[in-house]
């Protein structure tokens, strides 16, 4: 037992020993090696000839009081050759010098040896700047990582400016064309938003809140809303804008397909389907932007390098001003897809004798779900879709409609419009074919916001005469 107790006692003397020896060896290389780590940002600032103009900046703006506080910085600062050429305006200007300075200035610490990815990082100037190793935007980091007691300076030999995104760049910018701006800027508004707004008390009839006059609803933009918030500087664009003259061969090739009951409502449905394919999600400089690119609603736009006139580069992307994009209307208008089952209403309340079957279709080798109205004993019986944003063209008619549940073939229909405006010919649903058929062919001579279709179960109270089966209506568009 005096043994083992003596044992321990060594271990433990041992182990002090050991620990006392690690400590003393890591203060010796915190010592050696970061040597730097007493110095605050602000004195090694002062201290670095190279970095007079920019140290001057940094006084002058108070952001050497903000640099001595305890919270960690990373300070990006251009030598002062790189600040030689800077427009004058900037420096002559406190408030914009301020943006400038404050665009060099992040409030995390950034090693440049652990950025092995791209980020993209915001500045205390509410932008954000892209990183990646030794790269800040364009410009190089010559001096990395030197350390400091709040952060780190790494020291660059180009200028970060401070610009404006690409929603204020389009509305201010002078050089932009200005009838696809004037069309932007139309489309600001006011919309219901119950977030903001003061609930003052509670209707008595339906027992929605009441708001008070003035607070539930907010200004803004339908491009903002629907395609993409051009302000938000958390995220990067790739803009297109046209040329006068090219805006307008491409309201004369479009308008076609939005006829509508005057010119001006004509003139505002084209100008959007055009305009909305024109913004992209993501950075696309010169040098790796392809000949073709997706929009959100999955439009291919062509680029060609050759068309681009002028490149503004914004804080949250690039705006490209081009003599030319032209779009083909085959690329815009794709076939429309109604799934049977995502029905809004029934001629009739017949849900107990409606089926939603599970099935699996031996010709395309996939799943699908498709209605089944059965027994249902009402002549004509119909149930209704509504679809969107509509063309002024001519459409084929297609479904696929599995009749697996009889050996009896049976009829059915498509009307457009309402019930019975414009009718298809009742089409025969033969026993177990899986395949799509061809319904017809039918023009929207005006554009539609919002268009009815039935499918229509034939004249008939018998059920193996007038069942309504369908897995989904396709409508093609015909463009020559």
């Amino acid at each position: 037992m005096m043994q083992l107790e003596m044992k321990k006692i060594i271990t433990i003397a041992l182990s002090g020993i050991l620990f006392l020896g690690g400590c003393k060896k890591w203060e010796s290389q915190i010592s050696v090696n970061d040597s730097k780590l007493e110095i605050p940002l602000m004195r090694q600032l002062r201290s670095d000839p190279l970095l007079t103009t920019f140290t001057a900046m940094v006084e002058r703006t108070g952001y050497d009081v903000i640099l001595t506080s305890s919270q960690n910085f990373t300070v990006y600062a251009p030598l002062n050759a790189a600040l030689a050429s800077l427009d004058p305006a900037i420096a002559g200007d406190l408030t914009r010098l301020t943006k400038f300075v404050a665009n060099h200035i992040t409030p995390q610490t950034y090693y440049s040896k652990d950025v092995v990815s791209a980020q993209r990082i915001k500045m205390n100037s509410g932008k954000y700047n892209n990183i990646k190793g030794s790269l800040i935007e364009d410009a190089s980091i010559v001096k990395a990582d030197q350390y400091a007691k709040n952060g780190v300076i790494q020291i660059i030999d180009k200028p970060l400016l401070f610009l404006e995104n690409t929603w204020n760049t389009l509305s201010t910018n002078a050089t932009i064309p200005s009838k696809q701006k004037a069309y932007l800027l139309s489309l600001f508004g006011k919309v219901f938003d119950p977030s903001k707004a003061v609930q003052i008390g509670v209707n008595s009839v339906n027992g929605n809140p009441i708001y008070q006059a003035g607070t539930d609803s907010i200004q803004t933009n339908r491009y903002w809303r629907d395609v993409y918030d051009l302000t938000d500087e958390s995220k990067q664009f790739t803009m297109f804008v046209l040329e006068d003259t090219a805006w307008d061969s491409e309201i004369n090739k479009f308008k076609s397909y939005y006829a509508t009951g005057t010119v001006d409502s004509t003139l505002s449905a084209t100008s959007w389907d055009i305009v909305k394919d024109f913004a992209i999600e993501g950075l696309y400089n010169q040098t790796v932007i392809p000949d073709t690119l997706l929009s959100k609603f999955n439009v291919k736009v062509p680029v060609n390098k050759a068309s681009i006139v002028r490149t503004i580069k914004t804080s949250n992307g690039i705006i490209y001003v081009m003599r030319r994009v032209s779009v083909a209307p085959k690329e815009k208008f794709k076939s429309i897809v109604i799934q049977a089952e995502n029905y809004r209403f029934q001629s009739a309340d017949k849900l107990g004798v409606t089926f939603f079957r599970d099935r699996f279709n031996p010709v395309t080798k996939s799943d699908f779900r498709d209605m089944l109205v059965y027994n249902h004993g009402i002549a004509l019986f119909n149930v209704n879709y509504r679809i969107t944003n509509v063309q002024s063209v001519k459409y084929r008619a297609y479904w696929v409609a599995v009749n697996d549940f009889q050996t009896a073939t049976f009829t059915q229909r498509l009307g457009i419009g309402s019930p019975t405006s414009t009718l298809l010919p009742y089409t025969n649903v033969v026993a177990n074919n899986f395949g799509e058929v061809l319904l017809g062919e039918f023009t929207n001579s005006r554009y539609a916001p919002f268009l009815d279709l039935f499918l229509t179960s034939a004249n008939s109270t018998t059920a193996a005469v007038n069942p309504l089966v369908c897995d989904y209506i396709r409508l093609e568009p015909v463009i020559l």
